[in-house]
């Protein structure tokens, strides 16, 4: 019976030496020790409630140490039925969660459907923001993203299917060839960052519809600040010949969109 009480106090010093002696640094992402399980943090709208306890759950199975809300504000209880109760209890967890998202190796999004709200789009935001990598329950789609110089990247997309964000970088590049740009920019494709923003990855194909886009185009200056202008973007998106044609019928109808009445 000494022997193996004995044993067991050797053992159970061995583990308090080897542990961390704080719970910051247990969770320390730069903690590698071994033995130490991967830290997920969980965000999502808990609207998925059900959703988030499976992929705590799932994570869990996986060996991973999971940090998850802990409170559904969706349903009522006494705790913040008071209106300022709740506004001061939002911003506690709010904090909270920063908290656990500094913590943990790894942010899991459980976007179902793909949505992701304004408070899991912030959340993102601050995980990439602080180096921490993010993945996601659901696909989220491809973008092209342009690296420029001196001046933030453009993000296009999402592109569902990573061949056809494959093909309109390859256009984009064929159009570096033919128009200004920034001396440096280079084309990829990654991931689509719902927290960020995209332009369309879709241009317009009726001249109408791609006139009123013009409008919203900034004007290119010639130093190919802009580039992929709108006419870049469609010569990525379509055949050359139908490009140009198309881009001629939709100046066509800009021209008459903006013609002076009194000229008529």
């Amino acid at each position: 019976m000494t022997e193996h009480h004995n044993r067991d106090l050797q053992a159970a010093a061995l583990i308090a030496a080897a542990a961390p002696s704080t719970t910051e640094q247990l969770l320390n992402p730069s903690d590698t020790s071994t033995g130490r399980p991967k830290v997920v943090t969980l965000c999502g709208s808990t609207r998925f409630w059900r959703e988030l306890a499976e992929a705590n759950f799932r994570e869990t199975i996986a060996g991973h140490a999971v940090l998850a809300p802990g409170c559904d504000m969706k349903k009522a209880h006494p705790l913040w039925e008071e209106p300022a109760a709740a506004e001061e209890l939002k911003t506690a967890l709010d904090a909270l969660h920063r908290w656990k998202i500094r913590a943990c190796d790894e942010v899991l999004v459980v976007n179902v459907g793909g949505y992701i709200g304004d408070s899991t789009r912030a959340e993102v935001t601050y995980a990439h923001l602080i180096g921490r990598p993010v993945r996601y329950t659901e696909p989220v789609g491809h973008a092209v993203i342009l690296d420029r110089p001196g001046l933030d990247p453009v993000r296009i997309g999402p592109y569902e299917h990573e061949s056809r964000a494959e093909e309109i970088a390859a256009g984009l590049r064929r159009q570096l060839h033919h128009t200004s740009h920034v001396e440096g920019t280079v084309i990829t494709v990654g991931t689509f960052r719902p927290d960020l923003d995209h332009l369309d990855p879709q241009v317009p194909r009726d001249p109408y519809a791609l006139a009123d886009a013009m409008d919203n185009d900034p004007a290119g200056d010639g130093t190919g600040r802009n580039f992929p202008d709108l006419y870049a973007r469609l010569c990525a998106q379509e055949p050359p010949e139908y490009a140009s044609d198309l881009w001629r019928r939709a100046c066509s109808a800009y021209d008459h969109l903006h013609a002076d009445p009194t000229d008529a």
